[in-house]
């Protein structure tokens, strides 16, 4: 008998320590990789949550939105960043996805950013085109991250895939890379209309010009994966792009994600704090100057939210009723 008491006292103990860092706050939240956006703002997130409510949250740098899925699927985290070509592949099982994953491995929080990602080369450059990437020598981030998902995809409409070199970078390294001339081109990204810091250092001695990217291969990249989009830059954003004109470039969401076993309080409060606390993010990074505009507006309408989520976003009037809520 007191065999069968030590047993169910143990398995007691282990479920509530299954539940704990839910139950107590603790919450890992997933980065990419650093000096890339979603390391800015879910470090900033992070920060402001942990000052402004009861939840105390850490974060974990990875190789992009891709590992953080698994990674929650196989509960080293209880959530973080992920891309929109990301969620719509791990749905439907897509490489570099081996299997479809449970929407619970990836509830929807809040969207924080779009990103333009064209390929971006030294404005000295003799690269005019993506087409004459051919046999040159490209810099991506690391393989796993959603970015580099997306630019696969537009080699691959683009006919280059295997004819082009590729080697993988931080953003950081990727810029410096480029500048001294061990890669052709690397990868832009202006976070809702900002470029990221990377850009910013390059072109203060080295100016860069962003490839534009056809419609056709937009709409072909997009029947691909309907998480990519498409959009506009112009000489506000980039300095070498001609005033009245504007370069096409292939575009990727973030969205936070959480945990099914994320319980709803917090998952309530870490959206409810961000949301209240809007200027303090601001205060952090740039990143978050067109916060309110995509918190809903990227999210993808087939991927459940997390309650908890729903509901912080039900209060602040940014809820979309073709959104799904998770077990409802």
């Amino acid at each position: 008998m007191k065999k069968i008491v030590s047993l169910a006292l143990a398995l007691c103990l282990a479920l509530s320590c299954l539940c704990s860092a839910s139950a107590n706050g603790i919450i890992t939240l997933g980065t990419g990789s650093t000096g890339g956006t979603d390391n800015v703002v879910i470090e900033a997130l992070s920060s402001v949550v942990n000052s402004n409510s009861s939840l105390r949250t850490s974060t974990s740098t990875t190789t992009g939105g891709a590992e953080i899925i698994y990674l929650i699927q196989s509960g080293d985290l209880q959530g973080g960043y992920t891309g929109t070509i990301d969620l719509v592949n791990a749905l439907n099982g897509a490489a570099p996805f081996t299997a479809a994953v449970p929407p619970e491995c990836m509830l929807q929080a809040f969207g924080f950013v779009t990103w333009a990602l064209p390929i971006v080369v030294l404005d000295s450059s003799d690269i005019k085109s993506y087409e004459d990437l051919e046999g040159r020598h490209i810099g991506l981030p690391p393989a796993a991250s959603s970015t580099t998902a997306v630019l696969n995809l537009v080699l691959e409409a683009y006919g280059l895939t295997a004819k082009v070199t590729i080697d993988y970078f931080t953003w950081s390294e990727g810029y410096t890379a480029m500048k001294d001339g061990r890669i052709d081109a690397f990868v832009g990204s202006y976070a809702n209309g900002s470029p990221i810091s990377g850009i910013i250092e390059i072109e203060a001695t080295n100016p860069i010009r962003c490839l534009n990217m056809s419609e056709e291969v937009a709409e072909a990249v997009k029947a691909m994966n309907p998480g990519v989009g498409a959009r506009t830059l112009t000489h506000a954003e980039c300095a070498t792009i001609p005033e009245g004109e504007t370069v096409l470039a292939p575009a990727n969401s973030g969205v936070v994600v959480f945990s099914a076993e994320v319980s709803e309080d917090d998952a309530y409060t870490f959206v409810k704090t961000a949301l209240e606390h809007v200027e303090d993010l601001k205060a952090i990074s740039a990143y978050f100057d067109a916060f309110m505009d995509v918190a809903a507006g990227v999210c993808v309408e087939t991927v459940p939210f997390h309650p908890g989520a729903a509901k912080a976003l039900q209060e602040a009037g940014l809820w979309n009723d073709n959104f799904i809520v998770y077990g409802k």
